[in-house]
This record gives C-alpha cells, sequence and structure tokens, in this order.
C-alpha cells in the first residue's frame, strides 16, 4: 500500500486565470506548497510544483522524524503557466502519470492526502485506480472544492445552518453591491469588500464613512463620502472584485478592533471533530497567528465550536470529507460573527497538528502557546537554521521551548516563517525580538 501526497497549493478552480496572477504570488504560493512536507511518513510518494531546497527536506524530516531516503518526490513537467502552481494541467501530463505509475510498481494507493481537494486530484485518483483513497470522493470529483472555499458559497451555508454572520450580501452586479454598501454606510458602519477566493486578505477592501478607521484585515482602505463616491468606487474595483466578473463579490459589515479566530475540525463519515483554535493578527494583512489564542474567554470559544460544528455538519451531508477551517470574528462586547470558511490543509494546521501535536508533545495546549511569525528577511533557508542552532534559538526538545523554521524560503520577497513555541505570549514575543535581530 502507498500513500500519495499532493501539494496543490493554490488550485486551478480558486486561481481562476493563473496568467492573470502577479509572479511574486506564483512565488509564495511554490513556498507554500512545501508544508506538506510536515505530512509525510517513511516511504511515501511526493508531488510537489518544484523541487524543495535540500536544506528544507532535511530540517523538516529531521524534525518530524521522517526518512527523507525513502520518500520519492516528484515534479511533474512545467505546464503553460510555468512550474509555481500544481494545476490540473501538470497533474493530468501523461508522462508525468506514466513515471507515477512506474514509481508505485503495482502497489495500490490507500491514502490521497491533497493539501486542496480538487476535481485535478480526484481525476488523478481515478487514473491510478485510487478513487477510494480520496476523501469525500464523490464531491471532490465535481468540483466540490470550489464550494468549500467560496465566500460567496459559505454566506449562503452559513446563513442557511443559523450560524451568525455580519449584514451584508453576496452580490454580482454593481448596482446590488452598491445598494448594499450603502444600507451599511448609511447605518454607520464601516464596510469590507471581498474577492471570492483570495487569502490572508490579500482581497478585501474597506470602505468607511468616518476618517481613523484602521484597515485590519485588508489590503486597503477608503473614506467615501456618498452614492457618488461608492459609485465611482465599484467602476474602478468591480472586475479586481470579481475576478474579471467570473465570481460574485461579498460586501460585508466591518467590525473595527474585533479579533479574528479560526477553529479547524477534521469531517468525516461519522462526524466532525474540534482539532483546535488560534488566532489571525494582521499588520494590516495577516502577519502572524498564535495558537491556541490564550485570551479568548470560554462563552465565544463555545459559539465558535458549536456554530463551526454546524458549517461542518452541512458540508458534511453534501458530501465533504477532510480538513475543515472555519474564520470568525469576536468583537469588543463578545459577539461571534462567521466570515468565511477553508475546506482545505491550511496554513495552520501542520503547526498545531505537527509542530505541536507531534514534536511539542499531544499536550502542548495545556503550557505552551505556538506564534507563528510572518516575513522575517533572511538571505536563506539554510543560513537561518544556522544561525537559530548557532545562537540557542532553535527548538529545544528538552525544554520544550523555540523556534521552528515552519516554510520554505520565499523568493518573492527573501523571507521566511518561523514558529515560536514557548511558555506564553509575552516568551514568544522575546524569543521574536532576539530572532529578527540575527541578521539585522
Amino acid at each position: 500500500m502507498a500513500r500519495l501526497l499532493i501539494a496543490n497549493c493554490f488550485t486551478d478552480e480558486l486561481a481562476g486565470d493563473s496568467a492573470r496572477l502577479p509572479q511574486a504570488h506564483l512565488q509564495t504560493a511554490a513556498a507554500s506548497s512545501h508544508l506538506l512536507l510536515w505530512f509525510a511518513h517513511d516511504g511515501d510518494l511526493v508531488v510537489l510544483p518544484v523541487e524543495p531546497e535540500p536544506e528544507l527536506l532535511a530540517y523538516v524530516t529531521d524534525m518530524t522524524g521522517t526518512d527523507a531516503s525513502t520518500l520519492r518526490l516528484l515534479v511533474p513537467p512545467p505546464g503553460t503557466t510555468g512550474t509555481e502552481l500544481l494545476t490540473g494541467e501538470r497533474l493530468g501530463n501523461p508522462q508525468f502519470r506514466e513515471e507515477l505509475r512506474k514509481t508505485l510498481d503495482g502497489r495500490p494507493v490507500d491514502t490521497v492526502l491533497a493539501l486542496t481537494p480538487d476535481a485535478a486530484v480526484a481525476s488523478l485518483a481515478r487514473f491510478l485506480g485510487a478513487e477510494q483513497a480520496v476523501p469525500g470522493y464523490g464531491f471532490v470529483s465535481q468540483g466540490g472544492g470550489t464550494l468549500v472555499n467560496s465566500k460567496a458559497v459559505f454566506r449562503a451555508v452559513a446563513a442557511g445552518a443559523g450560524v451568525p454572520l455580519p449584514e451584508g450580501a453576496v452580490c454580482t452586479n454593481r448596482q446590488d453591491a452598491e445598494d448594499a454598501i450603502m444600507e451599511l454606510l448609511d447605518a454607520g458602519h464601516p464596510v469590507m469588500l471581498k474577492r471570492d477566493y483570495a487569502c490572508g486578505g490579500l482581497g478585501n477592501e474597506i470602505l468607511t464613512p468616518v476618517p481613523g478607521v484602521e484597515p485590519v484585515g485588508a489590503g486597503r482602505i477608503l473614506q467615501v463620502r456618498d452614492r457618488a463616491a461608492v459609485r465611482e468606487y465599484l467602476q474602478d474595483r468591480w472586475l479586481w472584485l470579481t475576478n474579471e466578473g467570473h465570481h460574485p463579490a461579498v460586501v460585508e459589515r466591518y467590525f473595527p478592533d474585533s479579533r479574528a479566530i479560526f477553529v479547524e475540525f477534521l469531517i468525516d463519515d461519522h462526524g466532525a471533530v474540534f482539532s483546535q483554535q488560534g488566532e489571525m493578527l494582521s499588520a494590516p494583512v495577516a502577519n502572524a497567528q498564535v495558537i491556541p489564542s490564550p485570551q479568548l474567554e470560554a462563552g465565544p470559544l463555545a459559539v465558535l465550536v458549536t456554530a463551526g460544528a454546524r458549517l461542518c455538519e452541512s458540508l458534511r451531508s453534501l458530501g465533504y470529507r477532510g480538513f475543515f477551517c472555519a474564520d470568525a470574528i469576536v468583537t469588543g462586547d463578545g459577539d461571534v460573527r462567521f466570515t468565511e470558511y477553508n475546506g482545505r490543509i491550511t496554513g495552520s494546521t501542520h503547526i498545531y497538528t505537527v509542530i505541536g501535536g507531534q514534536i511539542v508533545g499531544p499536550d502542548y495546549a495545556k503550557d505552551r502557546v505556538l506564534v507563528e511569525y510572518c516575513g522575517w528577511p533572511v538571505p536563506s533557508f539554510a543560513a537561518a537554521a544556522e544561525r537559530l542552532a548557532e545562537s540557542g534559538l532553535a527548538y529545544d526538545r528538552e525544554t520544550r521551548t523555540g523556534v521552528v523554521i515552519v516554510k520554505a524560503y520565499s523568493h518573492a520577497d527573501g523571507t521566511i516563517r518561523y514558529c515560536a513555541v514557548a511558555e506564553d505570549l509575552a516568551a514568544a514575543a522575546r524569543i521574536r525580538d532576539r530572532v529578527e535581530s540575527l541578521f539585522a
């Protein structure tokens, strides 16, 4: 039997026309795809868009105890849009498929683990006669991955399940969007506008009727005075908001001074199991996450878990199986409003399941906090790992504290992401200050 891992970080279904994506976005996606290495076991076949740096592979497998020499890493030939994305075109390449079949050497595939469940993954499994190895194969094979990663579909599913939402609407034309925006602005509320498929706040913008609103979770903020200003904004940004008219735009009330919390579950044939919760920090878009959030009160957490479970049940009844993350905000007065969901392995999953649950220990959440920081400028992955070891900041299995590099080096901006494992947030901040002085 064999396990097949597929590092499709940003798929055709979610990216739309990848030829329109900025090169920096593509490079970031390539680096993000390598987080799947954290899930690799001895003997796995791992399909990647590009070869990982040897230093990254050695580092991750040393941390997890996986024998890197037993892994088979496969990279399909480039597609028409290059090598950064593991597109359906590349997964369907006949030369790659025959190489994969030969590598399996008659072994049946009993597990397919993909970063994103999509139709291209289902097609590859069907070619291998391994449909049963894909969780929720029927749902995924018919494009279900788009439904469980759509901000627009999310609002319909959440409303139908009785899950609390920010006031707002899903809009397929500019007039409806204008009316929805004005309804919120006239009530004195700032408005968040969202592209259907985007992550980390990079597809969000805020319109506000008053100055002084901080754009947390959005790329930019604009003050608009009246309907004419809103109409002008939509004329300028409508194609961007709708991905050239391919997807609807989401309009929702923006809550200043709220906290961004996520809850993750694992959905199988029997139901959904709560996995972990955490908090996203933004400045203005996502730049850190804390797992678990140490300041989340019991009341909001109970709402997050119970309402998140209702979302899971709605999707489970449709046929979705696998990792699931629901994002929400907790307002200043403790109200919970859900904002989107993601049916895939997220940028948080490997941190709490592998780094937390396996490396730090299954009870890590009782006395440790995991804080991932983004954007540490370094000369290279190897230089960062070496400097951490020399400084005594690298993760220590005896003290169960220190720094774990969690992501490949990003050639888009020359940075890496790292996770500070500490007793509390204050201790994690002290580790961060030391880390970010290493190459100052």
